[in-house]
């Protein structure tokens, strides 16, 4: 496996993708987040308004039993009076789209610069991650000796005064806590120095580490900001599941009124009960 620490790539021509960060400014940073990373408290959501249903002829009514002592109550009620359903249209064939070479170029610089990330992160020190090539599918995993968690939630970020969206998928391993419930020869986090990047699989010189060269130097541009911004996030998570355990949802009953539209056998016989018919 090779270790690449510093690396350079050359910078592709393409379009910037106008995403929701302002935009570069020449005195910041070459990579930097734009947006706010302030989390706002928990704050409890308001008690739900009880349903008040509207006063209408019930020719049938049938309860049904739920789970969690709840009951699903089916009514129908009188005809409905809204007006009839129009004659579906007959669809035209579906024209055919024709792109320029500038909407051509403008498509590729969006999918270029939507970075997917796939990661596991042992002890919030080394991230082993995948990605893929957007043009070629080619599939690419390293060890990184950083903490890719660290940019969850911020949604994107600049770099060379390009902006990027970052969708990221990872999950925290505490080596300690897996080693209280395997042999300690079950379980080795891999070993990457502070910083580095070391390839377990794809080319490490097909081009196509900018993923993660470039989740590395926002890592590094911005790390006292994401920490902050982590912390706030999981006492966000923290005081929801607290408040959240102590006020489970209260189980509900649930009523679904039906009314007659064209068409429908009740219309002949409005109310077949009296015959013994409900269904």
């Amino acid at each position: 496996m090779r270790v690449w620490n510093y690396l350079t790539i050359i910078s592709l021509v393409l379009i910037p993708y106008a995403a929701s960060a302002e935009p570069a400014k020449p005195s910041d940073a070459r990579t930097y987040i734009s947006q706010s990373l302030d989390v706002a408290p928990f704050v409890p959501p308001a008690p739900v308004a009880p349903k008040r249903l509207p006063a209408i002829r019930e020719d049938a009514v049938v309860a049904i039993p739920g789970n969690f002592s709840r009951t699903t109550t089916i009514i129908r009620g009188e005809a409905s009076t809204a007006p009839d359903l129009p004659e579906p249209a007959i669809a035209d064939a579906a024209p055919t789209i024709s792109l320029t070479a500038e909407e051509v170029a403008r498509f590729d610089s969006i999918r270029r610069h939507t970075l997917m990330l796939g990661a596991t992160v042992y002890d919030h020190a080394v991230s082993r991650v995948q990605w893929r090539n957007p043009d070629s599918g080619d599939a690419y995993e390293a060890d990184c000796g950083f903490d890719i968690g660290l940019l969850a939630g911020i949604g994107g970020f600049v770099r060379g005064g390009e902006n990027y969206s970052l969708y990221l998928m990872h999950t925290d391993f505490d080596s300690k806590a897996l080693r209280k419930f395997s042999p300690p020869s079950a379980f080795v986090p891999p070993q990457v120095p502070p910083g580095e990047i070391v390839m377990i699989s794809g080319d490490p010189d097909s081009g196509d580490l900018m993923p993660i060269l470039a989740v590395k130097s926002v890592i590094a541009a911005e790390k006292e900001r994401l920490t902050a911004f982590q912390a706030a996030r999981r006492e966000y998570f923290r005081a929801s599941a607290e408040w959240h355990a102590a006020n489970p949802p209260i189980p509900r009953d649930e009523t679904i009124i039906l009314q007659p539209h064209r068409g429908s056998r009740y219309l002949a016989e409005p109310r077949p009960e009296s015959k013994g018919a409900t269904q």
